[in-house]
């Protein structure tokens, strides 16, 4: 590199071009260009698909133990879940973790308006049971 110093031009001693505030190397630039191309397919993969997703019926016997402790049916949205208790829907807005969803089995956690959760345990993607004593399980409408 050339550069200019009180009417002087001599070698840059030290690869520095004419602007001594610029730290641009190669190496910089690619760190960046990586690091962009991460981000971009982070966001456009997204998250994985959520297996809780869609409407829900309880695939117990109605007189089994527990069963009247089981909400029926239920429904999940990217956004909210309405379960059923004793004909009454009920809908609040929720949010989901969900993880290793292309293999079984899974489990999905959902937390609510209150500071619990609730876990779904899937055996496959159509067959889930609600992690309580109850040990409600479900089928996919």
């Amino acid at each position: 590199m050339i550069w200019t110093a009180h009417g002087r031009t001599d070698v840059c001693p030290h690869g520095q071009t004419d602007n001594p505030k610029s730290s641009e190397t190669p190496l910089n630039k690619l760190f960046s260009i990586t690091a962009i191309l991460l981000c971009s397919v982070a966001i456009a993969c997204g998250q994985p698909a959520n297996p809780l997703l869609g409407k829900w019926t309880l695939s117990m016997p109605a007189n089994a133990p527990y069963a009247s402790f089981c909400a029926n049916p239920m429904e999940f949205t990217s956004t909210t879940q309405t379960l059923t208790w004793a004909g009454k829907p009920a809908t609040e807005k929720v949010s989901y973790n969900a993880a290793q969803t292309k293999t079984y089995p899974t489990t999905v956690y959902v937390m609510g308006n209150s500071a619990n959760h609730q876990t779904y345990n899937f055996s496959s993607k159509d067959r889930m049971v609600l992690d309580t004593a109850a040990g409600c399980t479900y089928v996919r409408q």
